[in-house]
């Protein structure tokens, strides 16, 4: 059958897990935000376990697709905690840094399972992340962007 007749909720339950290759370095919330989930998708399983309705084992199929997926990212999560001095940018830091037209960036440092660029949350192993870690108000750096660097001095660092 051609996927074009296969309605968009069918995909999420087709198909391999997608793979987890870890270590996942996350932080302490991140870790309990996903047993958080894990719990809910075992609820709803436990809620649906039973059910014969075609639109029950749909959502049987995607709690336990979710469900699976929470225990593979729960077991190779890596907690990282902020080490370092509280003034120098780590896993965890809040850095707020200003380009030479004066714009102000806000970045969070976090593992690369909590990314978010948009929400200026940056993976602290992306070329912008390896960048800021270790540096101190003051410090100059490269951010890598597409065409040309921009470079950023940090005003502020500050653990999240």
């Amino acid at each position: 059958m051609s996927r074009a007749f296969v309605k968009e909720s069918d995909a999420e339950t087709e198909g391999p897990l997608p793979q987890v290759n870890g270590p996942l370095h996350v932080s302490a919330a991140t870790v309990a935000a996903w047993q958080e989930e894990l719990v809910a998708a075992d609820a709803e399983m436990a809620q649906l376990r039973g059910s014969d309705a075609p639109e029950d084992r749909q959502a049987m199929s995607s709690a336990k697709r979710r469900a699976d997926l929470l225990r593979a990212r729960l077991a190779a999560a890596v907690v990282v905690r902020p080490s370092g001095p509280a003034e120098e940018a780590g896993f965890g830091s809040v850095v707020v840094a200003e380009d030479e037209t004066g714009r102000r960036w806000t970045f969070t440092l976090v593992g690369g399972e909590e990314a978010d660029p948009a929400a200026g949350r940056i993976s602290w192993q992306s070329p912008l992340g390896e960048a800021l870690v270790g540096g101190r108000v003051g410090d100059v750096v490269d951010w890598p962007r597409r065409g040309k660097a921009l470079s950023l001095t940090i005003r502020s660092v500050s653990p999240n």
